[in-house]
């Protein structure tokens, strides 16, 4: 009811302004809530009705119930057949609506030609005011375009209102002088100004003079100066002003009185207004709330979720040590030998006829003789009749039982020891996981713990400039973690070109940003633009390959994959042998490496991780491993070689050769490889290569001096220069799978002239 009420309202205002004799308003409006869907027949009644209380007048009438015909039939016309009422069918019905008044006025040409222009204005401005209060139910963040729509609406009211009086108490200098005060109240300037003028100069459109103008742009202009200590204070100083202005420089003489009285009441009305409804209408109002504590819990949350990774990862540490506890210790070699030795003596002479004389005299010496050949069935594998001394031959009556037995029971033991082995190896594997699971969930942690700062003041600043340029934001959330910029956006409308957004974001920041996602929202047809700061160096990659000759499959495989916004994971995997199996132990290795990476474990638990669990296999399926770790922010190269050929870093003129070493990934329980470190700078080129293309070049010596002769900075043009260069040298026959990987640095956004 209050709606529709305040429809009837400004239908009347509309009804009763004009402009130079021009009143095309109530017609505009009525297709423009056509068009967003408001009842048609209250709104029809409302049409006739305002347009026969303001002038009742047959003309009037006619014009007013042709514009509603018209309307109507449009209305129904589009939900018989189903059909959208777009924006080009409801400007067809405005113009068409206006028959009868073309029909009493078509001998002034040029009032129907500003008539018509005026409508249309007033139709578009009415449609784009109509589609925010209504479907998008959001009037206060506008776009440019937006905002010169409700600036015109607000004029229409002011050129409505300028006629009306209450004994000769004009209405509109109440209702200006209240919005001056609710605005200055939740500190909007902008909003101050805007309004003002653009209702004071409907007035003065409708009244032909600019005193209105003046005043209570005065006004505007004084009460946002010394602000609103007090509501009381604020509106003794506008009603004397106001008396002042009158006074000394409108002339308004006797009618002071008149003009006095309205600035009184709306003072009045201002002061009995409670805080806590200002309070709301600045909420309402302002383009970004203060959302204090939405964003102190975001902090509050972090350290909770830190403290209970912590307990977590203590959690992860106990199960470490259990599992390191139940690792079963190897015996040694003198332990291992008594062991067995009970055994032998407990099965193989319990029903000997000499065990009693064995046992009196001959017990150490049965004892020695015995560790010595389990000693040498333990190291060789087994026993035979030569290896028996012949002091223990010429007593005892079971030589080839012994034998059997004491073989037996060396093979067994060599299985046990390998079954505990593995058993062990499973659970360091196991011990050292939970260990680095621990190690990271603490690091997460003190990273999740570190406050996040924002910037209220920048988010209302971005949302403006990007609705000054036609960019719908809804909300801005503006946040710096640990020096690192990161601005999620909610936008109105489709995923396009975000230049402009980037743009304005990094100026108001004054640092460059970029896009790094983009969502799609569910509700309201919204997306969610997440911009992060820029990368100050970025890298790019060339690969050159070729297949062993006459396979199908190349054994070696590469990954280059970001591992964050500056940290680069480069790696060459070349699985033993050639083809598919080949292939496919150094894709298995290398898709581990990737993932325990991206996780975020150490080189140390990474390799061994991956070593254990490729041991025990029990497959003598080995792979070599190339990994360069680049960190850009850093400037910094971590190279990890684990059986992988030499490499080199290319610096200008300069070559840096980075030995190779270990054994490969896999072969032994434990894993020792070669690492190296070293700076990198703008314009460096890491070059890794399989053993396919440096056992081509024979020495290193001659692969150095190849790549120092290689003019090109293009890693792709690098890349298949040594590889075309390695065929040559084989004659044009890959005699094993080959495989280049070159890196090259650069900083971003600068020229780079080569």
């Amino acid at each position: 009811m209050l709606k529709y009420l305040a429809i009837f309202l400004f239908c009347l205002l509309l009804a009763n302004g004009q402009i130079n004799g021009l009143s095309p308003f109530l017609y505009a409006f009525y297709f423009a809530c056509l068009f967003v869907g408001f009842d048609e027949k209250l709104l029809s009644v409302f049409v006739l009705c305002s347009a026969v209380v303001i002038d009742f007048s047959l003309p009037t009438f006619y014009c007013a119930l042709t514009a509603v015909a018209v309307g109507l039939v449009l209305y129904y016309f589009c939900r018989i057949f189903k059909k959208r009422l777009n924006l080009w069918g409801i400007f067809a019905g405005f113009i068409l609506s206006h028959a009868t008044y073309i029909f009493y006025n078509y001998s002034n040409w040029q009032h129907l030609i500003y008539y018509a222009l005026l409508g249309i204005v007033s139709l578009f401005a009415f449609v784009v005011v109509m589609q925010v209060l209504v479907i998008r139910k959001n009037c206060f963040k506008l776009t440019l375009d937006e905002t010169i729509c409700f600036l015109f609406a607000v004029a229409l009211m002011g050129v409505g209102l300028s006629s009306v009086q209450i004994f000769n108490v004009e209405i509109y200098r109440f209702v200006i002088m209240l919005a001056i005060f609710i605005c200055i109240s939740i500190g909007s300037a902008a909003l101050t100004f805007s309004l003002t003028l653009s209702f004071s100069l409907g007035v003065a459109l409708s009244t032909f003079s600019i005193i209105p103008v003046a005043e209570f742009a005065l006004l505007a202009l004084l009460g946002c100066v010394f602000g609103m200590p007090q509501k009381y204070r604020i509106s003794i100083m506008a009603i004397v002003v106001d008396l002042f202005l009158q006074y000394y420089f409108f002339g308004a003489g006797l009618n002071l009185l008149y003009q006095i009285i309205p600035i009184v009441l709306s003072a009045i009305m201002f002061v009995l207004i409670p805080r806590r409804v200002l309070n709301g209408v600045a909420d309402f109002v302002y383009v970004k709330k203060n959302e204090l504590s939405s964003r102190n819990l975001i902090n509050t949350t972090r350290k909770s979720i830190r403290r209970r990774l912590s307990e977590l990862s203590n959690i992860f540490m106990d199960m470490k040590q259990i599992h390191l506890k139940l690792v079963k210790k190897q015996l040694t070699k003198e332990q291992i030998v008594a062991m067995l030795t009970r055994e032998v003596m407990a099965n193989c002479c319990k029903d000997c006829l000499d065990k009693n004389k064995c046992t009196r005299s001959l017990l150490t010496d049965s004892e020695s003789n015995l560790n010595h050949l389990i000693e040498i069935a333990v190291t060789k594998g087994k026993i035979t009749l030569l290896d028996i001394p012949s002091s223990l031959t010429n007593r005892c009556a079971k030589v080839n039982q012994l034998i059997s037995l004491i073989n037996r029971l060396s093979d067994e033991y060599k299985q046990y020891k390998g079954m505990v082995s593995e058993v062990n190896n499973v659970k360091l594997l196991l011990a050292d996981q939970m260990g680095a699971v621990s190690k990271l969930l603490l690091n997460v942690g003190e990273e999740v713990d570190t406050n996040v700062s924002f910037d209220l003041a920048k988010e209302n600043q971005i949302i403006s400039k990007l609705l000054s340029i036609n960019v719908q934001c809804n909300e801005v959330l503006l946040y710096n973690e640990q020096e690192d910029y990161r601005a999620v956006l909610i936008l109105k409308g489709q995923m396009g070109d975000f230049k402009p957004i980037e743009k304005v974001v990094s100026n108001i920041l004054r640092t460059p940003m970029q896009v790094d996602a983009v969502t799609p929202l569910e509700e309201g047809g919204l997306i969610s633009v997440t911009l992060r700061m820029c990368n100050k160096y970025d890298c790019v990659f060339g690969l050159a390959s070729c297949n062993k000759a006459g396979n199908d499959e190349c054994g070696d495989c590469h990954s280059i994959i970001r591992l964050s916004k500056d940290r680069f994971l480069l790696a060459l995997c070349d699985g033993m042998g050639s083809g598919k199996s080949a292939h496919s132990m150094s894709a298995v290795t290398l898709s581990l490496i990737e993932n325990f990476y991206k996780v975020g474990f150490d080189n140390d638990i990474v390799l061994e991780s991956v070593n254990k669990l490729l041991a025990i296999n029990n497959q003598e399926n080995y792979s070599t491993l190339d990994i360069c770790l680049l960190d850009l922010n850093k400037q910094i190269a971590d190279v990890i070689k684990v059986g992988a050929p030499y490499g080199v870093i290319k610096r200008d003129n300069n070559i840096e050769l980075v030995e190779g070493g270990a054994l490969p990934i896999g072969a032994l329980d434990s894993i020792n490889p070669s690492t190296y470190k070293t700076t990198i700078s703008t314009k460096d080129i890491v070059i890794m290569a399989t053993d396919g293309i440096t056992d081509a070049f024979v020495s290193q010596e001659n692969f150095i001096e190849f790549v120092s002769k290689l003019a090109s900075n293009n890693p792709q043009t690098l890349a298949e220069s040594i590889l075309n260069e390695a065929l040559r040298l084989n004659n044009m026959s890959a005699r094993d799978d080959m495989t280049v990987l070159v890196a090259r640095t650069y900083l971003k956004n600068v020229k780079d002239k080569n």
